[in-house]
């Protein structure tokens, strides 16, 4: 089963109708779509990306899709995005999704960073409501994935340590697969 694939089976069980969602990586808007599908026409969807083009891209997808819930697409970092996030919902976020890297047949050299990333998980436990879920992909097989998914792997650990819920998915593969990590709160 591909790490896409047991992120949505995530989102299934974690997701229902009426619920908070937020993409922090939009990318192309597949885990958009997939969330915007579950929460329904009552739900709301906030989907983040640094470039414009993933922006169009999961605005495109989500409109062919016709989706009904009530949706905010926001060109940012994430880790600012989801700070100016926290006033008005904290501890309301029911999921929140991340792909690190970069967008998928785009500009290579735009990708998430260690050090974003690390206060963009910051935030999103603060989002998190106490029943949510958070999905981090790392893909690790482009330059500085290794050291993003190092950085994802340590705040992960950190997290388990103070009572958190942490679960590692890693499929076996020649080259170097991405990772998925799954977090609850404690």
């Amino acid at each position: 089963m591909h790490l896409t694939e047991l992120a949505h089976q995530y989102l299934d069980q974690h997701l229902s109708v009426g619920h908070l969602a937020v993409d922090a990586t939009a990318g192309n808007g597949h885990d958009c779509l997939k969330m915007a599908q579950i929460i329904g026409d009552t739900g709301k969807l906030i989907g983040i990306d640094l470039q414009a083009a993933a922006i169009e891209a999961t605005r495109q997808r989500l409109n062919e899709a016709k989706v009904t819930c009530e949706l905010s697409l926001i060109e940012g970092d994430h880790a600012d995005v989801l700070k100016s996030l926290i006033p008005a919902h904290t501890i309301a976020v029911n999921a929140i999704t991340f792909n690190l890297g970069y967008l998928p047949g785009s500009d290579k050299s735009i990708q998430t960073t260690p050090a974003t990333t690390q206060q963009a998980l910051d935030c999103a436990q603060t989002l998190l409501a106490p029943v949510g879920i958070l999905l981090v992909t790392a893909y690790r097989g482009h330059p500085g994935g290794l050291e993003e998914a190092e950085c994802v792997a340590q705040w992960m650990h950190k997290q388990e340590q103070l009572g958190a819920k942490i679960e590692c998915h890693e499929p076996t593969a020649n080259r170097i697969p991405p990772i998925l990590w799954v977090y609850r709160p404690a």
